[in-house]
């Protein structure tokens, strides 16, 4: 049986100081992946095929859709609507047709629709991205709410700390603040964190 609670408790082993050495998410990952079991690691797998582009399709979201684990089912039926939104607006302003292009899902109410609609107007491109990452951030905290010490609580951190990552290698400002709005949400504490040393906290 894993030690969640050990897991939990260690998170997150972040790196500070984003302007020299940037966040360093593999190696985030492996120290967390070393001590779960095999079951969990292939959970962690499923999850990082998630946040590769060149895996997604309806393969990959018919067997996230099958997994045993509810943070992986929840998080990818989102994450695919999501998608599918973003492929619809693509396919409008390229004037070509999206269907080829969409995943199907099963009808059900998509509470996020008119959020994503919202953002997917904004014209400015970079804040559309930060949005969009902003609202997957929330959505991970959302299906993980009630899970401190198990393998959801688990998921959901690696799913932020991929956000994390995305921004410290584009945009060092956004991704320090990120920085500081993980390890708070995980240490559970306001108090001001200090970034400018390149210790660990």
């Amino acid at each position: 049986m894993d030690n969640y609670v050990y897991i939990v408790a260690g998170l997150p082993e972040l790196t500070s100081g984003f302007e020299n050495t940037g966040f360093d998410y593999q190696a985030v990952k492996e120290s967390i992946v070393e001590l779960l079991s095999e079951s969990d690691q292939q959970l962690v797998e499923l999850m990082e095929e998630g946040f590769d582009e060149t895996t997604l399709g309806a393969d990959f979201y018919a067997k996230a859709a099958a997994s045993k684990n509810r943070f992986i089912r929840e998080y990818f039926d989102f994450d695919g609507r999501l998608r599918n939104m973003k492929v619809n607006y693509l396919a409008k302003r390229l004037g070509k047709e999206s269907d080829p292009y969409l995943v199907n899902f099963e009808e059900a109410d998509f509470e996020e629709e008119k959020q994503i609609a919202e953002i997917l107007d904004n014209a400015d491109f970079v804040q559309r991205e930060q949005k969009m990452d902003e609202l997957k951030w929330e959505k991970a905290s959302d299906i993980a709410r009630m899970d401190y010490f198990n393998m959801n609580a688990i998921l959901a951190f690696l799913v932020k700390a991929k956000t994390v990552q995305r921004w410290a290698e584009l945009d060092k400002e956004k991704g320090e603040e990120m920085f500081r709005k993980l390890v708070k949400e995980i240490r559970g504490t306001n108090a001001d964190l200090d970034l400018s040393g390149g210790g660990k906290l």
